[in-house]
This record gives C-alpha cells, structure tokens and sequence, in this order.
C-alpha cells in the first residue's frame, strides 16, 4: 500500500467508515436506476426528451424543498435521525416506483413518486455533510470528503453493471434492488450510528429571514450561483449523456453501464491523489480548474462516432467531478458557523439539486432541438460550464485567501 495512502486512512473517527460502507450501498443502489431513467422514459414509454426533462425539473423542485429542511432538521433534532428516516422512506418509495413501471401506470403518478424519492434523498444529503464537517478538523476535511465519494462511487461502479444486466430483464427489477439497498443504510445509521458532539449553541429557531441573512454572505453566494452552471452540465450525465451514446452512438444499454463503472473506477482509483494534489491550491482556483474540464469533456461529445471518443469524454469529465466536488463542500464547511453548518449545507445544496435536477430538461431541450447537429448540442452544453469558471473565478477574487484554503476555519458571514 503506497505511504501516502496508508496515511490518509490514519486518524478519523470510526463513524467516518461507517458513512463511507453507507455509501457504497445506496451508491449502488441509486446508480442502478438513474443512468436508465431517461431512457427507459424515452424509449418504453414514449417520452419525449423534453417531457423528460421536465420531470426531472419537477425532482429538482422537490429535492430543493428537502435540501433545506433537511439542513435544518440536521441542526436541531441531530445528523443520525435525519438520515436514516429518509432512506427509510426512500425505500418504500422506490418500491413503489418498482410496481408502478411494472404495471407501465400513468406518467403522471411515476413523475410525483420521482418528486417524493427525490425529496427524501435531498433530507439525506446535507445532514450527512455536516456530520462529517463536525467529525473531522479542518486541515482534514477535504480528504475526509473525498473518502465519501470514494465510497459512492464504487457504488457508481458496481451499480451500472449490474443495472445494464437487470436493465435487459426488467426495468422494475432495478427498483427494487435500489429499494433494499435505501433500507439497509437506513438500519445500519439507525442501529450502529451516533450523533457527534457538537461544541457551538444550539441553532436558533427557523426564521424564513434567516436564508435572508444566509444571502448576505457574498463569498456564499457567489460559490452557491456559480454551482449552478456546472451542475446543470454535471446533470447531462444521467440524463442527455446516457441517451446521446445509445440513441446517436448506437452502443448497447449494457455498454452504457461499462461507461459509468469507468466513471466510478476513476473515482475510486483518483481522487484520494488528487485531493493530496489539489490541497495545495486555493479552492476557487480548483474549482475554476474542474468547469473547464468538464467543458472540454463534453465539447469532444460532438464527434463521437464510436465507444472509444464516448470513453474520453468520461475520462476527462470525470477528472473535473475529481477536482470540483470535494473542494465545493470542502469550501461551503470552512464558510459556515458551526452551528449553522446544517443550514449552510442545505442551503447550498438547494442550488446544486437544482441545477442537477433541471439539467436534464436544458438537454433534453436541446437534445430535441440540434440532436441533428451533434458537434452544436454539445458545444452549447460545455458553453454552460465556462460559466461557472468565470463565477469561480470572481469568488477568488472576494473571498479571503484563509477561509479559500483547505485547512480554512469556519468563519460565518465575515467570509463574505
């Protein structure tokens, strides 16, 4: 085992693995079905893309609702009973996702069930974030952060394998699978997990003004506006991406599912390292770093012919997810008081969920529009990443260089 490795594992509270094994779990489960998501509505049930897209704008309103109660339910009934109720509830929705596609029921009663999964995986999220923020010192987060999306995405690995499989069987199948997966995080959070102490004052009681004052946080800000571009691309993923190397490319379902385990493997076998590399650097400059990538990744997506430019496409995008999701959360936690970390989670959270959630009617819009024209849709996607470059560009310049370095303290709304 290389020493840089062995001592990344060294040091962290036991309840950190046990948020780690939690995510390998659900990870696999939710992987299974999202990456055939789109085209199961597209090519079973005639959807069109945009509908499609739609539906997904619809979870994005609904995840963001759950984004922010969950931040704030986090902060005053604790981390452990807001995630393992969600993924409880989350469960028995899947289930029932799974006998509404078996019995191909109205699009209108699948699209709601969708918006319920999605608001109880968004309560999961944020509470999950600040759990780790409260175990783990600053200095550490970053990797700390980056150990959790090890753990997802070899989830992200296994998932799609055995999706693509499951997939050509029954797409019922795929929601149950991800059904007991929901339920198994949520008995071993509610059997084996335990709430952090926390050292700050209890949050003050929820005022809708508070998100007012949340605002007022420029450096926050202007970090939550600029996620959402690049979100919005990110979700091109499950969604346009998916249904782009199928329908255009022509490769089997199955093969779709090899390109997220890529996607996962990459994950797993990179982004221990390039945490290590990137604590070096200020967080906006990473994060500047990780759009452009993703705008490169998804431009050459215009002259896809064949597996092999589909496989450089996720390669480069995947250096991007590498780079900018753990310096994003890594960034929101040095931001945020301590007693409101669930809040500030939540919060910025709302503006990923929705840019992740409404990215799919942006490209199914557009996907409906210049699918004729590969090299223009894809060109117009990546454009939306430079966005987010410019916007990650301008928070280095008004955030304080303490507070946008790795190991930066908590400093509240004098961040901004």
């Amino acid at each position: 085992m290389p020493r840089w490795f062995s001592r990344s594992l060294q040091g962290y509270d036991r309840r950190l693995w046990m948020l780690f094994g939690g995510r390998v779990i659900a990870a696999t489960g939710f992987s299974i079905v999202m990456p055939f998501l789109s085209i199961f509505l597209y090519t079973k049930m005639g959807v069109p893309m945009t509908i499609v897209g739609m539906i997904f704008l619809g979870n994005a309103l609904s995840g963001a609702v759950g984004q922010i109660i969950g931040g704030e339910l986090a902060d005053r009934l604790g981390r452990r009973p807001v995630m393992w109720t969600s993924m409880a509830v989350r469960g028995a929705v899947f289930l029932l996702l799974s006998l509404a596609i078996a019995e191909m029921v109205d699009l209108r009663l699948i699209s709601a069930l969708l918006m319920v999964s999605s608001f109880t995986g968004s309560l999961f999220e944020p509470a999950t974030n600040a759990m780790v923020a409260d175990l783990v010192p600053p200095g550490r987060r970053l990797e700390a952060y980056s150990i959790l999306r090890v753990g997802q995405n070899i989830g992200w690995t296994l998932g799609p394998l055995l999706g693509g499989i499951l997939a050509m069987l029954s797409y019922a199948s795929l929601f149950v699978f991800t059904a007991l997966t929901s339920v198994v995080v949520a008995v071993i959070i509610f059997t084996k997990l335990a709430d952090p102490r926390r050292t700050a004052g209890q949050v003050d009681r929820f005022r809708p003004r508070d998100l007012l004052r949340i605002g007022k946080n420029r450096a926050f800000l202007v970090l939550c506006l600029a996620s959402i571009p690049l979100s919005v691309v990110l979700g091109q993923m499950t969604s346009t991406f998916a249904l782009f190397s199928e329908d255009v490319v022509g490769i089997s379902v199955a093969e779709v599912g090899y390109l997220y385990a890529l996607n996962g493997a990459m994950v797993v076998l990179l982004q221990l390292p390039m945490a290590r590399y990137i604590n070096r650097f200020r967080m906006s400059h990473v994060l500047a770093a990780g759009a452009l990538m993703y705008a490169v990744g998804y431009l050459i997506l215009g002259a896809a012919s064949d597996m092999w430019i589909l496989v450089v496409s996720m390669i480069i995008t995947t250096l991007g997810e590498n780079t900018t999701s753990p310096a994003s959360t890594n960034l929101v936690a040095n931001i945020s008081p301590e007693n409101e970390r669930g809040r500030y989670m939540g919060v910025s959270g709302i503006f990923y969920t929705f840019g992740w959630s409404v990215g799919p009617l942006v490209g199914g819009v557009l996907y409906d529009s210049l699918v004729a024209d590969p090299v223009v849709l894809w060109a117009s996607i990546a454009s939306i990443s430079l966005l987010s470059m410019a916007g990650f560009a301008l928070l280095g310049r008004i955030i304080p260089r303490a507070v946008d370095r790795v190991d930066g303290r908590a400093s509240g709304p004098q961040a901004g």
